[in-house]
């Protein structure tokens, strides 16, 4: 998967910007919840000292409540102000009277002290209960004030007193009474007197949101544990995680990176220099494989394949132009030969009859007349001789008659049908040249090899093009596949035909096989910008 342009492309992009964007949330989600820790430590601070305020203020109140209490009247005792109730004890410690039995203050017996102070809170039936001592002339009266739910401070967190030790003396976890909190933030700066909001560890639940607040009238300290994730957001809880997610990003954009430089750049950087190489003539340099992803890899065997191509053609064509070579040395040879068997005895039969003719021409007329006739046909088998060299070499009723009576006269002379379709029109004179030569060369092949009984050529105009037919229904041939491979087979007049015919913008199909016939298609661009 990774070795695919459009995914490292894909990384290369998306990757970066995803990093950005991670970044600035950080910061964002850094920079809030800094904001969030300074907004819920000033809340937590705040309902601590509501909260303290609460409790002192119901303290206060009790303690003044029981110094204006008639001790010597029970009847005027309100048990609606001490929920606990009311007890008067003697100066020996005995309950004189007691509110709402004598039972329930024996009970309460230890906890009783006869100082003007508070007791510690105890639990009792579900509640916290504080008792509050008060010296008379008749004995001590004590008051037990009822605690407000601890649950109603902290709905989501915990709250609970301390004394000046720094241990819990109330807490709505009874079983954690005693527990000596003193190294618990907060505990030092409520021991003096200091009030607001602080965070700790705590190894077991996390993070806590710490407020805490002084109790006026005792020593005691009200605390408030709030678990931080229960305060922020939950997206937030795991802003911690960021970093790690950042991290993981950057090892993948480090990942994406060292795949796109092991396979994209030096890939591209090793197939420019095979194709530097090709470019030199060592066609064989993209043979081996570059690696990197699929479309590198791709376009290496592309190269390859268009290097063969170009290797095949440049020997296809040092072939074609030793054939042409040869061809020429060849034609070069029958012409001198012909010259020298046909033109030149010709001429040296018409240099004697001349002779002759000189030598007799007193003595014997007759004779001279008659040597004089056989010259005039050997001068004219001479001439026909040389027209013919030169039909062969420039086709004069081409320049002079135009393509079509040129193409009839050749065909004809071929054994071959001849049939025009189309709108015939005349072409530039170099596109008629080719048009002819390609029809020679097809005519010549057929004489030479076809061995057909009927040969039909057919010349088509069309709008933009114009198409050359020669077919036979000789004896075939295995014919090449492509047009590039005339030269590896041997067939040079085709491939000349074929050269002739991209000149202007045209090719040339050759479709035969064995037993079948030959068939010969030319098409030139009749377009004057087509070469």
């Amino acid at each position: 998967m990774f070795r695919s342009l459009r995914t490292q492309i894909l990384l290369w992009t998306i990757l970066p910007l995803a990093i950005l964007l991670i970044g600035i949330a950080y910061l964002g989600v850094s920079n809030h919840q800094g904001a969030m820790r300074e907004l819920v430590a000033e809340r937590d601070g705040a309902l601590a000292r509501v909260a303290a305020a609460r409790i002192s203020e119901l303290l206060t109140d009790r303690a003044r409540d029981l110094e204006n209490l008639d001790a010597s009247r029970p009847e005027t005792w309100d048990a609606q102000i001490f929920e606990g109730g009311i007890a008067l004890l003697d100066a020996d410690g005995e309950i004189v009277n007691a509110l709402p039995s004598r039972a329930v203050w024996e009970a309460r017996r230890d906890k009783i002290s006869r100082k003007d102070e508070f007791s510690k809170p105890f639990l009792e039936n579900g509640a916290w209960l504080v008792l509050r001592a008060r010296a008379r002339q008749n004995g001590t009266l004590v008051g037990a004030v009822e605690l407000p739910p601890f649950e109603s401070f902290a709905p989501r967190g915990e709250a609970y007193l301390v004394d000046e030790q720094g241990k819990i003396i109330a807490h709505p976890d009874a079983a954690r009474v005693g527990t000596d909190f003193s190294t618990h933030a907060g505990i030092a700066q409520v021991m003096r007197g200091e009030s607001g909001a602080t965070f700790h560890h705590n190894s077991q639940v996390g993070e806590l949101v710490v407020g805490y607040a002084p109790i006026a009238p005792t020593r005691w300290g009200l605390l408030i544990d709030e678990p931080w994730e229960n305060v922020v957001a939950p997206m937030f809880q795991y802003a911690v995680l960021l970093p790690v997610v950042l991290a993981l990003v950057a090892v993948v954009a480090l990942g994406a990176i060292y795949f796109g430089i092991r396979y994209v750049i030096r890939p591209l950087e090793n197939l420019a220099q095979a194709a530097q190489r090709i470019a030199f003539g060592d066609f064989s340099a993209a043979q081996r494989r570059v690696g990197g992803v699929r479309e590198i890899e791709e376009l290496r065997e592309t190269l390859d394949g268009m290097a063969n191509q170009v290797s095949a053609a440049q020997a296809a064509m040092q072939n074609y132009i030793v054939a042409i070579t040869h061809s020429q040395e060849d034609e070069r040879k029958h012409l001198a030969r012909e010259l020298h068997d046909d033109t030149i005895q010709t001429l040296i039969a018409v240099q004697q009859r001349i002779e002759l003719a000189q030598r007799t021409l007193n003595r014997d007329p007759a004779l001279a007349a008659s040597k004089l006739g056989e010259l005039k046909e050997l001068t004219t088998e001479a001439v026909e001789h040389v027209r013919g060299f030169v039909r062969d070499l420039r086709p004069t009723y081409l320049d002079e008659l135009g393509l079509i009576p040129a193409l009839e006269t050749i065909a004809r002379e071929a054994h071959a049908s001849f049939t025009v379709q189309g709108e015939e029109q005349r072409l530039d004179a170099e596109r008629e040249l080719v048009l002819f030569r390609i029809t020679q060369e097809a005519l010549r092949n057929v004489s030479k090899h076809a061995r057909a009984s009927q040969v039909d050529v057919t010349l088509a105009f069309a709008a933009d093009e114009v198409t050359v037919t020669v077919q036979d229904n000789g004896r075939g041939f295995d014919a090449p596949e492509s047009p590039n491979a005339y030269a590896r087979a041997g067939h040079f007049g085709l491939m000349g035909m074929q050269e002739r015919a991209q000149l202007f913008g045209g090719n040339v199909y050759v479709k035969s096989e064995q037993g079948k016939g030959t068939k010969v298609v030319a098409y030139l661009s009749t377009k004057s910008g087509a070469a």
